[in-house]
C-alpha cells in the first residue's frame, strides 16, 4: 500500500487501521503563503483599550503584504501604526483533519501612499462581502508567518474511527 517501514511497525491488524498521526504539522512559511494566496476571508485581531479585539475581513495577498479595505471606525482608528494579528483556518470534519495560519506584523494605511509598492496593492482585487464603501485601504507587512496541519484520530485508508 506504499506505507514506509515505520507505517507499517504501527499497523494494527488487516484492515489497515495504524495508531494516530503525530498530530501537528508545521508548515513552511512558503506554504503559509500558498494558504493566504487562495483563500480570500480571514480574522484581523488588533488591541482596542488593551483589550483583542478580532474582526473578520476579506483580503488579497501581494507583495508579501496582506491588504484589505475598511470605512471609518475601529479597524481604522487603532490598526494603523500597531501590530496585528491575521488568521485564517480550515477543517474538514469527516477526515478530522485542519489547518491553521498566522501572520503577525504592522498594519499601515496605503490609502494615499504614492509609492510603487502600495499602488500595487490597491490593484489587487478585494471582493468585501460587508456593506459600504470601504474606500480605505490597510496593509500588514507580516513580519512572522507560521502554519499548522492537523489530524487526529485513528487512520484507516478512507474511514474514521474516532
Amino acid at each position: 500500500m506504499g506505507h514506509t517501514p515505520a507505517e507499517a511497525d504501527r499497523s494494527l491488524g488487516r484492515a489497515g487501521a495504524r495508531a494516530p498521526s503525530a498530530g501537528v504539522l508545521e508548515l513552511t512559511e512558503e506554504h503559509c503563503w500558498q494558504y493566504l494566496k487562495i483563500h480570500q476571508l480571514g480574522r484581523l485581531a488588533i488591541v482596542i483599550g488593551g483589550r483583542p479585539q478580532i474582526f473578520p475581513v476579506n483580503y488579497a495577498v501581494g507583495e508579501k503584504a496582506i491588504v484589505f479595505r475598511t470605512e471609518p471606525g475601529s479597524k481604522l482608528a487603532h490598526g494603523p501604526g500597531s501590530v496585528a494579528c491575521f488568521e485564517i483556518d480550515g477543517y474538514d470534519p469527516h477526515a478530522r483533519e485542519g489547518w491553521s495560519v498566522t501572520a503577525v506584523g504592522p498594519l499601515e494605511e496605503i490609502t494615499d501612499a504614492e509609492d510603487a509598492r502600495s499602488q500595487a496593492l490597491r490593484r489587487l482585487h478585494v471582493d468585501s462581502l460587508a456593506p459600504g464603501t470601504r474606500l480605505h485601504w490597510i496593509a500588514m507587512n507580516p513580519e512572522k508567518v507560521t502554519g499548522r496541519r492537523i489530524a487526529a484520530g485513528w487512520l484507516i485508508p478512507g474511514v474514521f474511527l474516532g
